[in-house]
């Protein structure tokens, strides 16, 4: 049974120092109290594996279990010691760092198994009853310790530089000198009958860093194993942060309250998954409404969904072990409002609170308090969520700016009427927290560009961050890409006759989604090449949560989705070996799959029969 939200809003705002609205320890910046005691910590750590693993070489010489033993236990007081020191420092600057790490005896107790199978490990098949055997043992024992140590010490420097952007470059170069110091003395040691192999035992020892690392940076009281829910009295809770006061809560009076929802992962990775549902932006579209209007503590529960990427159980989805915050919608907004409307029309006024931009800031702080500085983060969502990713997208990357950011949109390709983008858009007051210092950017939506516009600017404001859109060839229903262009070609007009028959769009809008992802990818490509796109066959609208990402490639894809993503996640922007991520789409686009959107008569143009997985074509003039 779920734990309720009081137990969680205990833990999340007492224990993890979230500003709520009663008041709890200071948000941290880059560069203060946090980041310093996390590096501290780090530091510590390196420190204690590099001891514990030279215990266990002088283990191997001496075998005097009592030595070994009070050597082990004089640097697991080192270790708390320094711990304490570090969260009282922390404290004094006004930041928790106690709950936001794991506590020095789960470190401890962690470290020690970890480093004692590594010396089992390099002792199985020694004699140390044999001089030599021994020595060689001790020896290759120390080269674990020293690389332990050597990469504990760049994970240190790269959170205390986190607010710079990190190591940077140095920060392969310096994993690359530990490797071939590690190397170096494993030869040094001399041949001994060990049946451990040089690249078993380094990779055990990366495994370590990998541990501590996860352990230093990811708040350990979330739960890993299911989501739980962080929620906000729509009424009255506030939370300041970056100082503005921020105002969670839904779209319409009577369904106000707001939930996103957090898991805890294993590894130090996160996803930002921004839920899809649609939007409104007037009287009728707004009294219909066409979009998700409520934020449901257990409806919305990602452990619902069990398949596509959500599913976590799977081995081959990539992110089954991240860290995965959930940023419900229910504003109508595409996670970028920020204004409270009442719009009048053919039918009843209406009050609508779009404050989609407050609800992510939200998430997003809670975020950035409890992964402190993540090794790689995917920003990602679906359909209205996709543009909630790809506009967030240019946010995170300074929020976590040592980290390797990825932005993947699904289903949200921007194909809109330049009329409606200059006059029905900033009915959500999009524009005002938009970037300002990011040439270009304001200018994509106020010349009536739009998304090719956007992704152009942020791709070259962020040359490290990889960009990515997917989208279904003919992405249809009402609630599809095709629907809410139809509606757009209709002014807007939900009412007029054939506004609602999204696929008499589907042709045009298969046509310029892929014009601008080839013009977006072509003027990125001679610049920092970081801009991908996607295109499968048939009209399903998103992918994340569907298994065809693991499978399909019935419209002759040249990958399946699954491998795309990962090359993504593996493709570094600049890197003169960063790996290939290729653009992918679709031969015969046209092949509906089983399940996909198709008007309600076969044939309707231009829908008609024929052989595909449904028996149902798409046949474009």
């Amino acid at each position: 049974m779920k734990r309720s939200f009081v137990s969680v809003a205990l833990f999340t705002f007492a224990a993890l120092g979230l500003t709520a609205p009663d008041g709890a320890l200071a948000q941290a910046k880059f560069g203060d109290a946090e980041f310093k005691c996390v590096s501290s910590k780090q530091k510590a750590a390196g420190k204690h594996c590099s001891a514990l693993l030279k215990a266990w070489a002088t283990w191997d010489v001496k075998q005097d279990d009592a030595k070994r033993d009070a050597s082990i236990t004089k640097a697991n007081v080192k270790l708390d010691g320094a711990w304490t020191k570090a969260e009282a420092k922390s404290l004094a600057g006004g930041v928790d760092c106690v709950e936001q790490t794991f506590d020095a005896p789960a470190l401890i107790l962690s470290t020690e198994s970890l480093v004692a199978a590594i010396a089992a490990d390099i002792n199985t098949g020694l004699d140390l009853g044999i001089k030599d055997e021994a020595k060689c043992g001790s020896k290759l024992i120390k080269a674990a310790s020293g690389k332990c140590g050597a990469l504990m010490k760049l994970a240190s420097k790269n959170t205390k530089t986190a607010a710079k952007g990190g190591l940077g470059d140095k920060g392969p170069a310096g994993l690359t000198k530990a490797s071939d110091k590690f190397s170096s003395a494993w030869a040094k040691a001399g041949t001994c009958p060990t049946t451990a192999v040089e690249g078993d035992v380094e990779a055990s020892v990366d495994a370590v860093r990998e541990d501590l690392v996860f352990r230093t940076s990811v708040a350990p009281g979330l739960d890993d194993s299911e989501f739980q829910p962080v929620s906000f009295d729509g009424l009255t809770d506030t939370v300041d942060y970056e100082g503005v006061t921020h105002t969670p809560r839904c779209a319409f009076d009577g369904d106000e309250d707001y939930h996103f929802f957090v898991k805890r992962g294993s590894v130090n990775k996160v996803v930002m998954y921004y839920q899809g549902g649609g939007a409104c932006w007037e009287n009728v579209t707004c009294n219909i409404p066409v979009c998700k209007d409520g934020a449901d503590a257990a409806g919305d529960d990602p452990d619902l969904a069990t398949s596509g990427f959500a599913d976590l159980s799977n081995p081959d989805n990539p992110f089954r072990d991240w860290n995965i915050v959930f940023v419900t919608y229910c504003t109508c907004d595409i996670h970028y409002g920020d204004i409270d409307q009442t719009y009048s029309g053919a039918l009843a006024d209406i009050d609508v609170a779009h404050r989609g931009f407050s609800n992510a800031k939200v998430a997003e702080k809670f975020a950035r308090e409890n992964f402190i500085n993540p090794d790689v983060v995917m920003v990602t969502g679906s359909s209205a969520g996709s543009y909630g990713a790809l506009f967030h997208g240019a946010i995170l990357p300074r929020v976590w700016p040592a980290s390797d950011v990825n932005v993947l949109g699904d289903a949200g390709n921007g194909v809109i009427t330049p009329d409606f983008l200059l006059d029905e858009f900033n009915n959500w007051n999009f524009q005002a927290n938009l970037p300002t210092d990011i040439p270009g950017l304001l200018e994509s939506i106020t010349s009536g560009e739009g998304l090719p516009a956007y992704l152009e600017a942020v791709g070259e404001f962020f040359p490290d961050v990889s960009w990515a859109n997917y989208s279904s060839a003919y992405d249809g229903s009402n609630g599809g890409q095709t629907g809410f262009y139809h509606i757009m070609v209709n002014d807007g007009n939900v009412l007029a006759p054939g506004a609602l028959n999204w696929w008499e769009s589907s042709c045009t809008f298969e046509s310029l989604m892929r014009q601008q992802a080839v013009d977006v990818d072509a003027a990125l490509a001679t610049g920092p090449d970081n801009y991908r796109y996607y295109i499968g066959t048939g009209s399903r609208h998103t992918m994340y949560g569907s298994d065809k990402i693991y499978s399909d490639q019935t419209g002759g894809e040249s990958q399946t989705i699954v491998d795309w993503v990962n090359d993504m996640l593996a493709y570094q922007p600049g890197a003169s070996a960063s790996g290939d991520w290729n653009n992918v789409s679709c031969v015969d686009c046209g092949l509906v799959l089983a399940g996909d959107p198709t008007p309600p008569v076969i044939p309707t143009a231009p829908f008609e029969a024929g052989v595909s997985p449904s028996g149902v074509i798409i046949n474009c003039p």
